[in-house]
């Protein structure tokens, strides 16, 4: 086994730019020619000639830059004629936990490299890259060179300096990953668990809304029982088979130790009304005993608390670069920690990736999807290293790669916030998920757009997804009324709506004038005649879609794309306001082939010794479109690292 890997590699698990000075465009700072680009050994040997020979390197000062992270970051450096002498970094608009954790670590290191060429901090790749444009601004400022890396040449020695020895590794502590450590290390296996982010309460399974699970004590208790019967018929039913029925079967089985796992531990769990009209109560919650919902460490530290009792070994910031093979099967994982930069490998006899999907990696995005805007409202620790991992280690590729998609609304990269707070960001993001009529950069009628309303998570979701962008058209009508009176009330209140009593009713758009001015600011929405917003957004058939799908109103049937009657509402007038939205989204789907006892799979579907995969990196547990049924993505990966870890157990004890 190679002890090196390029630069190139790890810095794509970390999300990081290959030229660091060509990163995006600044807020409030003044433009800045960018240096002919230099690797980082030949201008650190630039600084040194121009020290030695007297020369300044910097103007002398004090400069600031801002740069967008999930907010604004902003920094103030300082500087001598040789040396970075000061830094002031301002995250306090970063996510809580994660990028406002992360401005001491990156003040250290910038002032230790003297550049912006720094590995960051594992799990705030944002606030990172933010971080690197300011101070790269701030040197240009100063009249200095910016370093820029060569990744074609660089590598990094993964040579360990020491070698941790137990029965299982798992990769991750998100939902799959904290489910199996508990399971492993309760059977008394030597289990150590690690994570990529500074805490266990970063991943998308300590904070997301909740999973779907079967035959639960909390279902008993409200007398809405699912069976595991009806929820795998839902599941597999609706893959059409594309799933490995087997291994989903085990899962669906698992709902009530998930359950058990938390609510045993002091996590209490509750269950939610059936949102979208499937005739079941499958989606559970984490509402204590107050009602409030309980996420991130709160969710997740008293499970680590008992792993940890039972003699289980945790650890945060904890990069996983490669997996180790010992002949054909793989006998540990090679580790970085970020904090100490010590490499450090973990035998074991087992091994369990389960790092969360790819969301964090925009490359990887473009490549599935297309040169598309996707925006990951969920954290982007996650970027596909596992499954780079896995694949190098000689595994394959599952075939169905998915999104789980934005239910609340719209997004647009115009809009000056990333993350979970583009959710939020402009109530007008809300007309996408409203039932009217949407079409694409051609000004034309593509769905039926109920499938965004009332099952936006999937289907709407795929649909919305294979146009990059799609666009709410409102006439002044519809505008006054959702604002005034809620959208329920715009369609005359139909009682066949499910989703628009469950979801919408009573709901207002209170702040609609003032987010449709903003949205008109930043370029995302127009306003005016039919004809001036179709020439904005150059839809060269808007006015004819218009006039198309007015005529099916009139006739009170959809015969293009078969949407409810009871959606269908005649646009008029000569104002109309039309928004343009891009995909956001919760996760991903899609990885790595498993047999169904959770096993990595080789080509010709050999499974690899002590190789196991759960969580959404496991590609045969999630079809495309994802599962229609709220809570799919969240209960599978929770019961997948309960059934990897049982097969990881048969391995172990044979």
């Amino acid at each position: 086994m190679s002890n090196k890997i390029t630069r190139r590699d790890f810095l794509k698990g970390m999300s990081a730019t290959a030229v660091i000075a060509g990163l995006g465009s600044l807020a409030g700072c003044s433009a800045t020619e960018v240096p002919e680009a230099t690797t980082a050994a030949s201008s650190t040997e630039a600084a040194t000639s121009a020290a030695s020979s007297g020369a300044a390197l910097y103007k002398p000062g004090t400069y600031t830059a801002t740069a967008k992270g999930m907010g604004n970051v902003t920094m103030k450096a300082t500087f001598s004629e040789d040396a970075i002498t000061d830094i002031v970094l301002d995250v306090s608009e970063e996510t809580e936990g994660i990028g406002k954790a992360a401005g001491d670590e990156l003040i250290k290191q910038f002032m230790d490299a003297q550049n912006a060429n720094i590995d960051g901090v594992s799990g705030a790749t944002i606030t990172t890259n933010a971080a690197k444009e300011c101070l790269n601004d701030c040197i240009r400022q100063a009249g200095g060179t910016v370093v820029e890396v060569s990744e074609e040449e660089e590598e990094l020695d993964l040579t360990p300096s020491r070698t941790v020895s137990s029965d299982a590794v798992v990769i991750g502590c998100g939902a799959a990953g904290i489910q199996a450590a508990l399971v492993l290390q309760a059977a008394g296996k030597k289990t150590i668990l690690l994570e990529k982010g500074g805490s266990c309460g970063i991943s998308n399974g300590s904070v997301a809304g909740g999973p779907a699970l079967a035959e639960t004590r909390v279902q008993e208790a409200e007398n809405a029982t699912v069976t595991a019967e009806t929820l795998y018929k839902c599941e597999y039913g609706f893959s059409r088979g594309t799933v490995n029925g087997s291994l989903l079967r085990k899962c669906v089985d698992a709902g009530e130790r998930v359950v058990s796992n938390f609510m045993d531990n002091g996590v209490n769990m509750g269950l939610r009304r059936d949102a979208y009209g499937m005739g079941f109560r499958a989606r559970h919650n984490f509402a204590n005993l107050e009602g409030k919902q309980v996420k991130g460490v709160d969710r997740f530290q008293p499970l680590i608390d008992k792993f940890e009792a039972d003699g289980g070994q945790f650890f945060v910031n904890s990069e996983a670069l490669k997996l180790v093979k010992t002949g054909d099967a793989v006998t540990g994982v090679i580790v970085r920690h970020t904090a100490t930069k010590e490499i450090v490998e973990y035998d074991a006899k087992a091994v369990l990736v389960a790092t969360g999907g790819y969301a964090g990696n925009d490359k990887k995005l473009r490549e599935i999807y297309g040169d598309i805007t996707v925006w990951p409202l969920c954290n982007t620790l996650s970027t596909g290293q596992g499954y780079d991992m896995v694949i190098e280690a000689g595994g394959v590729a599952d075939r169905n790669w998915a999104l789980c998609c934005n239910e609340f609304g719209g997004a647009n990269h115009k809009i000056p916030v990333q993350g979970p707070a583009m959710r939020s960001a402009n109530i007008a993001l809300e007309f996408a998920i409203y039932g009217g009529l949407i079409v694409n950069q051609n000004g034309d009628r593509f769905m039926n757009e109920q499938y965004l309303s009332d099952r936006p998570l999937a289907l709407g979701g795929e649909m919305a997804l294979r146009e990059g962008k799609y666009y709410a058209v409102v006439d002044q009508e519809m505008f006054d009324t959702c604002r005034d009176k809620g959208i329920l009330e715009y369609y005359g209140s139909p009682e066949d709506w499910y989703v628009g009593y469950t979801g919408m009713k009573d709901k207002v758009m209170a702040d609609l004038d003032e987010g449709t001015e903003t949205a008109i600011e930043q370029e995302w929405a127009a306003k005016g005649t039919l004809k001036e917003c179709a020439k904005f957004f150059s839809m060269n058939n808007l006015e004819k879609t218009v006039e198309e799908y007015n005529a099916l109103c009139d006739a009170k049937e959809d015969t293009q794309f078969f949407k409810a009657p009871y959606l269908l509402h005649k646009l008029s007038g000569d104002t109309y306001y039309v928004f343009e939205y891009e995909m956001s989204i919760w996760s991903t789907f899609g990885g790595v082939k498993t047999d169904d006892y959770a096993r990595a799979l080789t080509a010709d579907q050999t499974p690899i010794p002590g190789l196991y995969v759960a969580g959404v990196d496991n590609g045969s547990l999630y079809c495309s479109p994802y599962y229609e049924n709220e809570g799919a993505a969240l209960g599978t990966a929770y019961t997948s690292g309960i059934v990897a870890a049982d097969c990881m157990l048969e391995y172990l004890n044979a």
